[in-house]
């Protein structure tokens, strides 16, 4: 398949569903015009363009909606030797507006190479929200790289509820996976109160984490943090 505008244009036209446009625009802030297209559905169109021999003018397009940019970030993750990836990666940062379009497209990049971490401690730095967070919920897949998920931790510029959460979302999975080190930021005073108290939430919610390790990482936020 060649990708051409109509491709795309024709794509989204067969497949929204008015009922879940309704149900998704109450879930996204988003300034795109939704049309209701389930990501199951953007993910294996995706994967298609993602073969295209012309991919690139698709990448280096702007999104003229929510589920053009959704199609453009999972893209990312279907690409194989491609060598504009980190170009035309850090140009899409600039047309996401929401937060599920970040996490989604960050997760469907599956890759664990040296120079995507190396990159993603580096948009973690970023003073960018959605570039930050990116970086942030890719660390979620690198759990094992201590040293390097603590310098992307302590290296967040951002300012913002979404780095926030990400934060707190961040700090869920490392209880799981890397408990030392969520105990380390949990105890931090680099870590703001607010990140803490949002992680405490999640780690309460969660079913991967033991009745004990929900009480002690409480017990740290109750004793630690200032209320209100």
């Amino acid at each position: 398949m060649i990708y051409t505008e109509e491709t795309v244009k024709n794509f989204i036209s067969e497949n929204s569903e008015e009922e879940y446009r309704k149900f998704h625009s109450r879930l996204t802030r988003t300034a795109y015009a939704v049309n209701g297209i389930r990501v199951p559905i953007m993910r294996k169109f995706a994967k298609t363009l993602a073969a295209c021999e012309n991919v690139g003018e698709f990448l280096k397009s702007s999104p003229k909606c929510y589920e053009e940019a959704m199609i453009k970030g999972l893209v990312f993750g279907y690409l194989r030797q491609y060598q504009d990836f980190f170009a035309d990666l850090e140009r899409f940062f600039s047309e996401i507006d929401d937060w599920a379009v970040c996490d989604v497209a960050c997760g469907n990049v599956k890759r664990k190479d040296a120079e995507y971490l190396e990159k993603c401690l580096e948009y973690a730095g970023s003073d960018h929200i959605w570039t930050a967070r990116w970086g942030i919920v890719a660390m979620m897949s690198f759990t094992d790289k201590s040293d390097t998920v603590r310098k992307a931790v302590y290296s967040i510029k951002a300012q913002d509820y979404y780095i926030d959460m990400a934060l707190a979302w961040l700090i869920q999975v490392l209880t799981v996976k890397n408990r030392a080190l969520a105990e380390e930021f949990m105890l931090s005073p680099n870590i703001s109160d607010n990140v803490k108290k949002f992680a405490v939430r999640k780690i309460r919610d969660s079913f991967r984490i033991s009745g004990e390790d929900k009480e002690y990482f409480t017990n740290i936020v109750r004793d630690n943090c200032s209320i209100g």
